[in-house]
């Protein structure tokens, strides 16, 4: 939500004068510790609420920055500190036009600012507008007095809102109080000679401010002040978000580091909120020092740089609009490179968190072994394969995709570390290539089944995992280019190369796959080379079987699957040697 346009700040702490323009939904403050993030944010507070923290009045003498004080003792003038704030007419008053300018300035001599706007703008209008407005200031160390704050801001918008029944609901509650409490009540009135019952107070805010939530903890009922800090933070923006849903003003938040306390997942999850839900009602401005909120980007997030310059006359904070991200990158230095690196993990571990839930919700669907392969085209060609080479055969197994190789080996070691205890086997598979025998290094230090090329990783928990099997044409080729090169190789086979060359050929004509090149660098720092792997290793590989040299395009890999269960029983033959050793896994339980 867009209130504020543009805002200019002079003389407040480390700021000398700085000029933040074409202010968005949400503004992100980037910058070192002690850089002056939080004193924009105070600047704000003080413009609105005449305060500069959270109950804390502003201080002429401590908030005035040390150069324009010396500078008005040196020309005996008088030092002031001043804010501009540039609104939209986002309430689209006829009074006031579609942009203008509200200035605050504070002096030594009185604790009200002079307030001063463009002539021929009604002075009620301008108040009014300002009343529409409230802003909160959320610091980066907070306490219980937080809390209380916002549960007394709460009430006031329960109040407001007459669909919430606050009224009703106290006065139910205080007949249902006096009538457990009638015998109390005749007794005072013998002894005393006056009527007396219990009421609430007058102003509930005082009820609220006591109020805390109950949070779930196992199979119990926690109070949040007993639990952690980031817990605690999480709830600030919800309840700030609940207020300006249920209020007739419009909300803009000051918000310091809302990361604090947090992980680094959780820290992500609750950026992606701040862009997609609570700048939607609100106008948002908020420091920050994680990489989940420098991560952030889109058409109403801008991001700010601030920093301490060295200045005649002392260090200044200075802002500096990030344009594009490599202003970022060459700003934060290493940090922007961790921030990368950390986007990349959360989305790893977002998805597989997601396959987890997935591989769990369906592995106890029915009670037989599970085989996990990587991908769903890898499922749609082992069904097949079964289908077509036991028709009258029940599955012994169910084949379910990991989305991914990656995605599978840490599955496994969750299911072996974690209680997750299946009354049948489940067993990964990956494809005789590159990633799988990468990702299959993690249980290697299995003991091996014998006759197979699989590993119990725990016997317990009835957990295996193994590459698909090479044929026997395919192991020939790979014995004779070793042979030839005098070279240990390892021939490249996902589950698409498992099939015949006259099939591959036959897809191959048909334009059903398509191959890539594998292209390496020479390791040379002074001769730097690029090698065309596929063309030096099809030389030696036999007539029709050049494409064993050669990568699946991944675009490819659907339509493949899709044409290939419609050919021949005879056409799938090789995966028979996949499903016997598959067969000595599970009878081996």
């Amino acid at each position: 939500m867009k209130i504020i346009k543009k805002v200019e700040i002079s003389y407040f702490r480390s700021v000398y004068s700085i000029d933040l323009k074409n202010i968005d939904d949400l503004n992100i403050l980037i910058g070192g510790n002690d850089s002056g993030k939080s004193n924009i944010l105070k600047s704000l507070n003080l413009f609105f609420n005449n305060k500069t923290e959270l109950g804390q009045d502003y201080y002429f003498p401590d908030d005035l920055t040390r150069k324009r004080e010396q500078e008005a003792r040196d020309t005996k003038g008088r030092a002031t500190i001043w804010i501009k704030v540039h609104f939209y007419n986002f309430l689209n008053w006829k009074s006031l036009p579609k942009e203008f300018v509200i200035k605050k300035v504070w002096n030594r001599y009185t604790n009200e600012p002079e307030v001063t706007y463009p002539k021929g703008l009604p002075s009620t209008a301008i108040a009014r507008f300002l009343n529409k407005i409230s802003f909160h200031y959320v610091p980066a160390v907070r306490g219980r007095n937080i809390f209380s704050h916002y549960l007394s801001l709460l009430h006031d918008a329960l109040l407001d809102d007459e669909k919430a029944g606050l009224i009703t609901s106290t006065d139910q509650l205080m007949s249902t109080l006096n009538d457990s409490t009638q015998d109390m009540s005749e007794r005072i009135k013998e002894g005393v000679g006056i009527e007396s019952t219990i009421q609430p107070p007058t102003n509930l805010r005082v009820l609220f401010n006591a109020l805390d939530f109950s949070t779930e903890y196992g199979e119990h009922s926690i109070p949040l002040q007993k639990r952690g800090d980031g817990i605690q933070s999480r709830h600030i923006p919800y309840i700030l978000d609940f207020i300006a849903k249920h209020t007739n003003t419009h909300h803009i938040w000051a918000y310091e580091e809302p990361e604090t306390s947090l992980e680094l997942g959780p820290a992500f999850d609750l950026a992606a909120q701040f862009r997609e839900e609570f700048c939607k009602e609100n106008q948002i401005f908020l420091t920050t020092h994680s990489p989940a909120f420098y991560d952030l980007s889109g058409v109403h997030v801008s991001k700010w740089y601030v920093s301490q310059n060295e200045m005649e006359g002392g260090n200044e904070t200075q802002a500096e609009k990030v344009s594009s991200k490599e202003i970022l990158d060459r700003k934060l230095g290493v940090a922007a490179l961790v921030a990368d690196r950390a986007r990349e993990a959360y989305d790893q571990i977002r998805t597989l968190t997601t396959t987890v839930t997935r591989l769990d919700a369906e592995l106890v669907q029915h009670a037989i072994p599970h085989v996990i392969v990587e991908g769903i085209t890898d499922k749609t060609i082992m069904e097949e394969a079964f289908r077509k080479l036991y028709p009258s055969e029940e599955p012994f197994c169910e084949f379910l995709h990991a989305g991914g190789a990656t995605n599978i080996p840490p599955y496994l070691k969750s299911a072996k570390v974690l209680s997750k205890e299946f009354s049948h086997a489940v067993i990964g598979l990956f494809d005789r290539d590159q990633e799988g025998r990468k990702q299959i290094k993690d249980f290697s230090s299995s003991g091996s089944i014998n006759g197979t090329e699989f590993f119990e990783i725990s016997s317990e928990r009835k957990l295996y995992a193994g590459l698909l099997p090479l044929p026997e044409a395919l192991h020939s080729i790979e014995h004779d280019v070793k042979n030839n090169l005098g070279e240990e190789i390892n021939l490249p086979v996902p589950i698409e190369f498992m099939f015949p060359a006259e099939v591959i050929n036959q897809a191959l004509n048909d334009g059903v796959i398509e191959l890539e090149d594998r292209i390496a660098k020479a390791n040379d720092p002074e001769l730097p080379t690029i090698v065309n792997l596929s063309k030096l290793y099809s030389n030696h590989l036999p007539d029709g079987s050049e494409y064993l040299a050669k990568k699946v395009k991944k675009s490819s890999k659907t339509r493949f699957s899709e044409w290939v269960t419609g050919q021949p029983s005879a056409t799938f033959e090789n995966f028979r040697l996949v499903f016997e050793q598959l067969k000595i896994v599970v009878d081996a339980v």
